[in-house]
């Protein structure tokens, strides 16, 4: 009976495949995680900076979102090449978005953040949404999964069986 080594060889390179495949997807989760952190701050540092200038508070609040936008797109462009447009714009914008509002909505209740205070809330505003985007992908690949594969009965790789 002759043996042959190809069924080996194939299922090395398949493992080689999801390996390298999951080592891209962490590094893309890390870098995800490092720009909507960056994003948060960024903005929420930007609107700071637009309610020190002690304009009226109302043209301060639309100046500095219409900035703090500005910058967050200027940031998503530059990180699209790396990171891919659509998933780099979408969550950013959001960040972009309710992150400087926070620091709005002290100032309407007479609070004054300090620039570390504003940064760090920035920060926490990123973490959420990428904690919120893992969750919110790994629900939705489980139900695609339990929709067009489930039939086969292979265990789902998104639910850890």
């Amino acid at each position: 009976m002759k043996t042959t080594v190809a069924p080996l060889r194939e299922t090395r390179i398949a493992s080689l495949a999801r390996t390298a495949h999951r080592w891209r997807a962490v590094l893309f989760a890390f870098g995800d995680f490092l720009f909507l952190l960056g994003v948060g701050a960024v903005t929420t540092l930007v609107m700071h900076g637009m309610h020190q200038l002690g304009w009226n508070f109302a043209l301060t609040c639309v100046l500095g979102m219409a900035v703090a936008m500005l910058v967050q797109m200027l940031m998503a462009f530059c990180a699209a090449p790396l990171l891919g447009s659509i998933e780099t714009m979408t969550p950013s914008m959001v960040v972009g978005m309710v992150s400087p509002m926070s620091v709005c909505a002290t100032h309407m209740f007479g609070r004054e953040l300090d620039h570390m205070t504003a940064t760090s809330a920035g920060a926490v505003f990123g973490l959420a949404m990428f904690a919120f985007l893992q969750i919110y992908g790994a629900r939705v690949k489980r139900s695609f999964y339990r929709l067009y594969e489930g039939s086969r009965g292979d265990p789902c790789p998104a639910s850890g069986n």
